[in-house]
């Protein structure tokens, strides 16, 4: 029973890339994890040996992720903020925007996976993937991926009596108490959809990481540079929409008619707001997720014997140059702390 306590992961920010702070790390209660060390071997391919004789390793990385019901703690804050690193705090609301400028880079991350025996330190963690989804009468689910260094040695778990959770005292977020808003900017904001059945998004860093590395060592030398930031996601509803909605939900035919269909309003209004909250105390315990402009693919719409007749569309968040960004999140309550990430 020990040994099943000693598995936990913990995230710190760092000073330095690739230097592990180990001061101030904060632990999480996660699902799953999948962190791993990389070698890419370079084996000779000489033609005078019948098998190949000579092999030494290239690039060596870590990559990998973690999967969780997302919860309102410092862990689940530390995560998002190394995605939306322009992180500010007030009228104890956490808001996370993508960088603007120099000055909102991203920030890398040691984090450190307590295996039972052993704990695995992998430094040097910048963001890769983020994925969240909701689906009806489910908790909300964050799925995160990130690359870095090579991993160190490995150490001596920590005592699980050593090991504090942010988020102990608090449950994760649910699609019970969740609800989303569409707005088509033909006139005030309506009300939350009631239709929607699931909703999932992505954000990629796209991550280049072949320019990471610099003669003299097999590892990364400097973070690996983001690239083009690109932000997808899929909603399901429990019926087809036919015509024009009330709640500004994407209706069929607006979906499949020629150059198709996307939402975006001049100023700062979003088109797509996400809301997802806690049981106890929905107002003051939620985190808020803001799309600007969004273009939706063509739906999928079937029917079989068996099956309701529900409709499925994915869409592509794209910058909004009213309110200067594709997305937004705000965060509220819960066990987050009081600073910015």
């Amino acid at each position: 029973m020990v040994e099943f306590l000693n598995r936990y992961i913990s995230i710190e920010k760092e000073s330095t890339y690739g230097t592990n702070p180990a001061s101030a790390p904060v632990f999480g209660e996660v699902d799953d994890e999948s962190f791993a060390t990389r070698m890419d071997l370079l084996t000779r391919q000489d033609m005078s040996h019948a098998v190949a004789s000579k092999s030494v390793t290239g690039s060596e990385y870590s990559e990998g992720g973690l999967n969780m019901a997302l919860q309102i703690d410092d862990f689940t804050g530390n995560v998002l903020a190394a995605f939306f690193p322009k992180t500010a705090y007030g009228s104890s609301i956490h808001t996370f925007d993508e960088p603007a400028v120099a000055a909102d880079a991203y920030d890398s991350y040691t984090i450190v996976v307590g295996r039972e025996q052993k704990q695995h330190i992998y430094g040097g963690m910048v963001a890769s993937r983020l994925s969240v989804s909701a689906n009806v009468g489910e908790y909300v689910m964050l799925s995160a991926d990130f690359v870095g260094c090579r991993e160190s040695a490995t150490h001596a778990a920590v005592s699980d009596t050593a090991v504090t959770f942010d988020g102990a005292a608090v449950d994760a977020l649910y699609f019970a108490n969740g609800s989303v808003f569409f707005h088509d900017g033909t006139d005030s904001a309506p009300a939350a959809s009631a239709s929607v059945k699931s909703i999932s998004f992505e954000v990629n860093l796209n991550r280049d990481t072949d320019n990471a590395y610099a003669i003299g060592n097999s590892t990364y030398t400097r973070a690996p540079p983001a690239q083009r930031r690109e932000v997808t996601g899929t909603i399901e509803f429990n019926q087809v929409l036919y015509g024009d909605q009330t709640l500004d939900e994407p209706d069929y035919t607006s979906l499949v008619t020629e150059d198709g269909l996307t939402y975006n309003i001049a100023g700062s209004n979003p088109v797509l707001k996400l809301i997802f909250q806690e049981e106890t105390d929905g107002a003051n315990n939620y985190l808020r997720i803001d799309f600007y402009n969004i273009r939706f693919e063509a739906p999928t719409s079937n029917v079989s014997g068996r099956d309701t007749q529900t409709m499925t569309v994915n869409f592509v968040g794209l910058w909004d140059n009213g309110a200067d960004k594709c997305m937004a999140l705000s965060m509220k309550g819960g066990a987050a702390g009081s600073s910015a990430y």
